[in-house]
């Protein structure tokens, strides 16, 4: 038997596995370009929010406004106060935003795929919180590092400790070890898969019985109406994660130790009710509602548009279409 007869079938096998996951990866690139694009506005958007959010869950004791928080940090730096500690949040929004994109993205394709809503033939409305979910556990893993960073570099305590964000990250380490870029990874995990499946899953569906069946051929209310519900309902799941945001602000600014008063998230969570009260897992929730209800609104339309943008740009052009480009050029040199 001819060797080329049996070698061909097995070529050819690899070379449609080659084919493949040439396509899948150039099929996912756009997606990971616009989640990081996507994040990065976002950063810049809401800065000055996360900065009074942190100082105001920080606070033990009286509780304290945003106008004081805002005042007290103007006195400390001027308004570039409010950008202290923005670096390592920057940094951290783009693994934490291509992270939470892409994977909600790519989960959304598969869940799809693999198991359509039996009338539509498309993504069924459970498995849009399902990959809510996948992405938070993604954007958790992200973002944690550059969180603890954060935290450290706004928290009053700290405030003469370290003299840059990347001065914080070499403390952190020399003190605590890789680990200690990590605390607070539990509750991290409650409050962004809480917020990410009520978010993210209700959008989608919103998107498929509302905006789709009813658009608006107006961009400009289009978009409005979109940023409009989209805060509506980010305000709304912030109500279910507020608590644990201010448990992970509580653990990321203590240092490890036999003195560290938050070890666990639930009994943290006791903890705080006891000693403080309901409103003290509410601390700073209006800036945090305002961050996440229009940040994150932000960066996912960012991201709706910037996919379809990078998607045509990275696009492999058809041979039939170049041609026809060479062929027209070519005319109007005549």
């Amino acid at each position: 038997m001819d060797t080329a007869t049996i070698q061909s079938p097995v070529g050819s096998v690899a070379q449609a596995l080659r084919l493949k996951a040439k396509h899948e990866s150039q099929a996912f690139t756009p997606v990971l370009m616009a989640g990081a694009t996507g994040g990065l506005i976002e950063g810049v958007c809401v800065q000055p929010l996360e900065f009074i959010k942190t100082r105001l869950q920080l606070k033990q004791g009286q509780p304290a406004g945003m106008r004081q928080v805002l005042s007290e940090a103007v006195r400390e730096g001027g308004v570039y106060q409010l950008y202290r500690g923005a670096l390592p949040e920057l940094m951290g929004m783009i693994p934490r935003s291509t992270g939470a994109l892409a994977s909600l993205e790519s989960t959304k394709r598969y869940l799809a795929r693999v198991a359509p809503d039996p009338v539509t033939g498309k993504l069924q409305a459970s498995h849009a919180y399902a990959a809510g979910a996948v992405s938070g556990v993604c954007e958790s893993l992200g973002f944690a590092p550059f969180q603890v960073i954060k935290v450290r570099m706004v928290a009053k305590e700290h405030l003469n400790r370290y003299a840059s964000s990347w001065d914080c990250a070499r403390q952190l380490v020399a003190a605590e070890g890789l680990r200690g870029l990590f605390i607070g990874l539990g509750p991290t995990l409650w409050r962004v898969v809480t917020w990410n499946t009520l978010y993210y899953g209700t959008m989608h569906n919103i998107q498929a019985e509302v905006f789709d069946k009813s658009p608006i051929a107006n961009p400009v209310l289009s978009a409005a109406r979109k940023m409009a519900t989209g805060v509506a309902v980010g305000m709304t799941a912030t109500i279910f994660n507020a608590p644990f945001d201010v448990i992970k602000s509580r653990f990321q600014s203590q240092h490890r130790g036999p003195n560290q008063k938050y070890h666990y998230t639930l009994p943290s969570i006791a903890m705080v009710l006891r000693e403080e009260g309901v409103r003290a897992l509410y601390k700073g929730f209006l800036p945090k509602a305002l961050l996440l209800g229009v940040g994150q609104t932000i960066g996912y339309m960012v991201f709706s548009e910037a996919l379809g943008f990078y998607s045509d740009l990275l696009a492999p052009k058809q041979p039939g279409a170049a041609a026809k480009s060479s062929s027209s050029a070519a005319s109007a040199q005549q």
